[in-house]
């Protein structure tokens, strides 16, 4: 028994060395795994992490190509892995192909905040949008600051009108001022810039934006309105990099006004004539020129001339090629961006090209020493006078033109016996000659430099040392022909115009940064820094004029001693200087509970000595409820953090040298009537002109209180973030009306408080996912409310007027307990009807209101009420027209909201309201395979315009001479006039006061039976009235993209890493009832906004484009 023990001993002991000595290889059959990693567009991946699992030791990164090599036993698995792509587990086999999709949770994670600095967003206690810029590359616009329409809550981007370059307008939260400026501030890879506008969507990274004070305190008062922090693209560290994105597109009219064709504007212009009786003065004037009633059916077989076809017919062909060059070394790092562009205008003429060279280099002098520098320059040119310029008058001069100019059109007048000054009325030039002899070309040079030296002489600690200097040139050449309104005041002769500015701008700061933990839970971030920063600017201009007839504007720029001097002058601003100091503390307990607090202090030569300094500090915190133990079996939750702030912010932007007297030296504003010098004559004047100084304005001061909640659930598929927050701004800086009789007309003044609350929601998600698709939603809203608290102590209310188109009356203000933003005008109501007048047959049937005086009937007697006591209300702000006094059946009538019988100016309410009550945006994206969609909306709810345009496409200012067109709808309004003889029996005879025929009232009022609508021959003043106050609502389709991405096999054919091409439309619909061009004009840009006056109309556009990697 023994030695058969004994023998399995040795076998077993045998067999035990036997496996010792035998190769690993032999039991684990190891394999070699050579692979390539590739993102989901097909590009390689570099630096990618291929890891064994469990065995951390055994690993390897991708190279320039993306391969990999690595030794594991079979079966085992490999976990792949990069910075903002979605970790991969495979299982090893000798060749794997792998790609790798981005994970946008990921990419979203880490946000930038203030002075170079980042954090995990399950840190922040404040409130940061982000846009990551896979969202934004994928959409071809026009700029950075295009692309976040509708993307973030709480974040409005609009643009002025439709004018190519338009200047964009980004509000955060509708910015916190009534009265200065709302521009967030703008931080491109950590240097500060004036916009964004000339970024190309192609170069970016990221876009974080900063919207409580809690975030922007840091940056005390140039943060006041939100914090725009844009990240471009840095180079890769391998092999160098080429890319390629270019579009081609066509655009076109999007909308179009329905105006009266040539038969119904003679029709009109008749009426407009011979209201009054068919052989007045004007009537006879406009037979001699367009015809007698008899011939004016000729003009319906006749040409018309479709002005808007003509002038804003056009479909031009824009482009933008973008070529990216990045790559370098763990010690040197660049990435080149060269950006060109030309944007065309569908208004002739028109247009804006752009050429934006933009570098970054990173150089790692040691491990601890780093320094960056950016260079950046722009060339932008831009023509075209704008939607207020082009021609002689503006859009609405083109839309006002005549579309016929009567019998010289079609005949012919004999010179030897025409009426020279009636010849001049009619010389027919058109808006598209008008554009030519009315021109105006811009150039902007903008050189940036941004330099930073990053020391960190021990772990945490970071030394940094930044500054940008910024020089830019600007000129503008303006010519006024013959024939524009400027011409004619200058003899009928030529005027032109030269301005050069230059600026110069720079910041210095230095910064302190510590992070360190304490037993792996107490952690800590501190940031102490110093801030200075400058600006001036220098300008000239030079005005000449009476220049010869014949020449162009290009004749008159390069030959500016042909005219004679007009006005030349050069100014150099006071500089605009601001010196800082600033602190931040971050501490977080575990990641659970986080505080953090910031104080910032600033001292601003905009105010007198003993003003200049403002603080402004900010404390937030935040609770994350999902690390919490009774949360922990909630699977469905992920993330459930609730986070308060509260800060203070200031706003110091206002005009220079607002409290300190300052001298200038004018050519214009002569000591007798203002008159302008012709020799050069100099006047000493006061360089602020009307504006009387205030040593005692200081800064402008906003409290923000925000609660917010940050909610990711079912595995990070779906994200919702509700917040609230209540601004408070003290201290409005108000450029205040003073009596006249100190010799200034204004001064600016700290005058009140305002208050803002407002709610935003920002919800995304995946809808559905596989393996080869994925389609995903987000959606942005938001709403807020700006209340006025108190003005100046004294008054309840401080009038004001937009500056475009000017009522009779100041229609914007501000009121205490009012909302900022209301339009004040008259309310509508309807049109004086027959029955509200007594037709005297001893006065030819003359319309005598029920009740009125001679004084206000506009005959000898008084007129009594009517039988049941009726009177009726007189209108005393109207006007008279040809037809006769405002008070007349058919024409404008308001409502009498103060009962005293009488229209006058006590009689106008708030009748607009031009804040949208909620706006915002959402999207669908989706890929499948090797295509990608993209579609972008966005919509304003429940805001109101002014709608000036429609109101001179109504009315007939200005008329006399020169024969405006109206609105088509006016085909139907009230009648003066039998155009067609049916009536009366006579072409063009007059119905109102027609005693000459039996039953002529009874034809006047069956002729004018069930219209509604005015003649525009009766509306001669600008009032601001209810029925142009139209609801500017929309839902606007941006952008529809679809892509297609070759596949790999094809690319390494071709020898490219990557190549997408894809078709877009932009501005594809949008679906609202207001009738102008588009609603999206004007909106929250001051006080007195809202205002629809000579806009630029938008366009459509088909996109074609491609994204190359080589």
């Amino acid at each position: 028994m023994k030695e058969k023990t004994a023998k399995r001993s040795g076998k077993l002991l045998s067999l035990l060395a036997f496996m010792l000595l035998m190769p690993l290889g032999v039991i684990a059959q190891v394999i070699t795994v050579k692979g390539t990693v590739i993102d989901s567009q097909g590009e390689t991946v570099i630096g990618a992490s291929v890891v064994e699992k469990g065995n951390v030791k055994n690993a390897t990164v991708t190279d320039f190509d993306g391969n990999f090599t690595l030794k594991v036993a079979r079966g085992k698995t490999l976990v792949i892995s990069f910075i903002g792509m979605e970790t991969q587990e495979v299982k090893a086999v000798p060749t794997l192909n792998i790609t790798m999709r981005d994970d946008t949770k990921a990419i979203e994670e880490v946000v930038v905040i203030g002075y170079g600095g980042s954090k995990a967003r399950k840190d922040l206690t404040g409130s940061v949008g982000s846009v990551s810029g896979k969202r934004l590359e994928s959409v071809p616009v026009t700029s950075a600051a295009v692309a976040l329409q509708g993307k973030i809550s709480g974040v409005q981007v609009t643009t002025v009108d439709g004018q190519p370059g338009a200047d964009v307008h980004i509000r955060v939260r509708g910015g916190t001022s009534v009265t200065q400026s709302n521009e967030p501030l703008y931080i491109v890879d950590g240097f500060q810039t004036d916009n964004i506008n000339d970024i190309p969507p192609s170069d970016i990274a990221s876009i974080d934006v900063l919207k409580d004070a809690s975030l922007t305190a840091i940056y005390g008062a140039k943060g006041g309105n939100g914090v725009v922090i844009v990240t471009t693209k840095s180079a890769k560290e391998g092999k160098v990099q080429v890319s390629f994105n270019g579009n081609l597109s066509v655009s076109s009219l999007a909308r179009k006004l329905d105006l009266m064709n040539a038969a119904d504007f003679v029709k009109y212009q008749y009426q407009w004539h011979a209201c009054n009786g068919t052989r007045s003065t004007n009537a006879k004037f406009f037979k001699a020129n367009f015809g007698n009633p008899y011939d004016l059916d000729m003009y319906a077989a006749l040409p018309s001339h479709d002005w808007q076809d003509e002038v804003m017919g056009e479909n031009p062909i824009s482009y933008s090629a973008n070529l990216n060059i990045g790559g370098g070394s763990d010690k040197v790092k660049f990435n080149l961006s060269l950006t060109n562009s030309e944007d065309n205008g569908i208004i002739l003429g028109s247009g804006v090209r752009r050429t934006t060279l933009n570098m970054k280099t990173n150089v790692k002098l040691s491990d601890k020493l780093t320094f960056q520098i950016n260079p950046k320059f722009t060339f932008r040119r831009d023509e075209g006078a704008g939607g207020d310029n082009i021609g002689t008058g503006g859009i609405i001069d083109v839309l006002q033109y005549r579309p016929t100019n009567g019998l010289r059109e079609y005949g012919y007048i004999d010179p030897s016996y025409a009426d020279p000054d009636e010849e001049e009325l009619f010389n027919y030039t058109n808006p598209k000659n008008d554009i030519a002899i009315n021109q105006l070309v811009k150039h902007s040079y903008n050189y940036s430099t941004g330099l930073s030296l990053d020391w960190k002489p021990i772990k945490g600690l970071t030394l940094r040392t930044e500054g940008t200097i910024g020089l830019k040139w600007n000129d503008k050449k303006r010519f006024y022909g013959a024939l524009t309104s400027t011409g004619q005041k200058h003899n009928n002769q030529p005027v032109a115009q030269l301005d050069n500015s230059f600026a110069l701008s720079y910041i210095w700061t230095n910064t302190a940064s510590y992070n360190f933990s304490l037993k792996d839970v107490h952690n800590f971030s501190l940031l102490a820094g110093q801030e200075i920063q400058h600006y001036d600017k220098s300008s000239e201009s030079m005005i000449n004029r009476y220049f010869p007839r014949s020449f162009s504007a290009s004749d008159a720029w390069n030959n500016m001693s042909f005219g004679t001097p007009y006005i030349n002058s050069s100014s150099l601003s006071t500089p605009d200087r601001t010196a800082s100091f600033f602190g931040q503390v971050n501490y977080n307990f575990d990641h659970k509970y986080l505080l953090s607090g910031t104080f910032r202090a600033d001292g601003s030569t905009k105010f007198a000595p003993g003003n200049q300094w403002g603080y402004f500090p900010s404390i937030s915190g935040a609770w994350v409820l999902s690390e919490e133990k009774f949360m922990k079996n909630i699977k469905w939750i992920d993330m459930l953090k609730i986070r308060a702030a509260i800060g203070l912010s200031g706003n110091n932007r206002i005009d220079n040298d607002m409290w300190r007297q300052l001298y200038a030296i004018n050519t214009t504003g002569g000591p007798g009537f203002g008159e302008t010098t012709l020799y050069g004559e100099q006047y000493y004047g006061n360089a602020g002109g009307s504006k009387f100084t205030n040593r005692d304005i200081k800064w402008e001061t906003t409290i923000t209180r925000n609660i917010a909640a940050d909610i990711t659930l079912f595995g990070g598929r779906l994200t919702v973030t509700p917040e609230f927050y209540w601004y408070t701004t003290k201290d409005l800086l108000y450029k205040s009306d003073i009596p006249s009789v100190v010799g200034y007309t204004s001064q600016m003044q700290n005058i009140g408080q305002v208050t803002t609350k407002g709610i935003e929601l920002s919800i995304s998600g995946d809808i559905i996912q596989g393996k080869d698709y994925v389609l995903s939603a987000n959606l942005s809203m938001g709403f807020n409310k700006k209340k006025i608290d108190k003005l100046n102590g004294t008054d309840d209310v401080v009038w004001d007027q937009n500056d475009r188109w000017k009522s009779s009356y100041n229609d914007y203000c501000l009121k205490v307990g009012s909302e900022v933003g209301l339009i004040y005008g008259f309310v509508y109501d309807g049109l004086y009807t027959m029955d509200e007048f007594y037709f005297d047959p001893l006065n030819n049937f003359q319309a005598v209101p029920w009740g009125s005086s001679a004084a206000d009937n506009g005959t000898s007697k008084n007129c009594a009420p009517r039988a049941d006591g009726y009177v009726t209300v007189i209108n005393d702000v109207s006007g008279t027209s040809n037809s006769g006094i405002a008070t007349m059946p058919g024409k404008i009538k308001f409502k009498d909201l103060n009962g005293d019988g009488r229209i006058t100016e006590d009689d106008r309410t708030v009748i607009g309201n031009t804040n949208p009550r909620i706006q915002g945006g959402f999207g669908l994206s989706g890929q499948w395979k090797d295509f990608d969609f993209t579609a972008n909306f966005t919509y304003m709810l429940d805001f109101d315009i002014n709608n000036a345009t429609a109101y001179a496409l109504s009315s007939s200012g200005g008329n006399k001479n020169t024969f405006n067109n109206v609105l088509a709808k006016f085909n139907e309004a009230w009648l003066y006039n039998d155009l067609t003889g049916e009536l009366t029996g006579t072409k063009g005879d007059i119905l109102y006061k027609l005693y000459y025929v039996d039953n002529g009232l009874d034809i006047y009022k069956n002729a004018n039976q069930g219209r509604t609508l005015w003649n525009p021959t009766d509306v001669t003043t600008n009032l601001t009235q209810s029925y142009f106050i139209e609801d500017g609502s929309f839902l606007r389709c941006n952008d529809i993209t679809i892509g297609y991405s070759l596949p790999k096999n094809i690319l390494k054919k071709v020898g490219l890493s990557k190549a997408r091409f894809y078709v877009s439309a932009t501005n594809l619909f949008i679906i609202t009832g207001y009738s102008g061009y588009d609603p999206e004009v004007d909106i929250q840009t001051g006080l007195t906004c809202g205002m629809d006056w000579n806009r630029y109309p938008r366009s459509r556009g088909f996109v074609f484009g491609t994204n190359i990697t080589f």
